[in-house]
């Protein structure tokens, strides 16, 4: 062989590999972890990071603890919805209902929050460094010790007394 054609045979192999391997879409969630949370609602510890659980109701689940790392929780009901110390690193929120949810110690690093509703939720301890809180409604929200730090975004946030002026927090 020459070397043109070993050049040409590596390259075809490479893009042969990524064609198979790099193509498909991986979803790290457990299935019978979110197979669990569809049923009951109720899924403390689970591995749900990468779901799609845009627009679904979750009022009231218990997801005490869950990896919800980059999942798509966009325009979720997440009305009294119990994530105490859950992982929602990355995770989108954009338009989330989390009014009374409890995110007790919550790591939301870097997460999307534009215009979700916290109102009277528990933050206590979370933390939401890198997030963007853009539009972001905190109003009687528990914000005691929560880090708030390098917002990636943060116009227009309402902040738990009801104050535009959170982004100065």
């Amino acid at each position: 062989m020459t070397s043109e054609t070993t050049k040409t045979h590596s390259f075809n192999l490479i893009l042969a590999y990524c064609i198979i391997f790099c193509a498909i879409p991986v979803n790290a969630e457990n299935p019978d972890h979110l197979a669990r949370l569809n049923k009951f609602k109720n899924c403390p510890g689970c591995d749900l990071s990468g779901v799609n659980l845009s627009k679904r109701n979750l009022r009231g689940a218990v997801l005490k603890g869950a990896n919800l790392r980059n999942a798509d929780l966009r325009e979720a009901d997440l009305l009294q919805a119990d994530l105490e110390g859950a992982i929602l690193t990355n995770a989108n929120l954009e338009y989330a209902n989390l009014v009374s949810a409890n995110l007790k110690n919550a790591k939301l690093t870097s997460a999307e929050l534009k215009y979700a509703k916290f109102m009277d939720a528990n933050l206590t301890g979370a933390n939401l460094i890198n997030a963007n809180y853009g539009s972001t409604n905190f109003t009687g929200a528990d914000i005691s010790g929560a880090n708030f730090r390098n917002p990636s975004y943060c116009h227009d946030a309402i902040g738990p007394d009801g104050n535009k002026d959170f982004c100065r927090y």
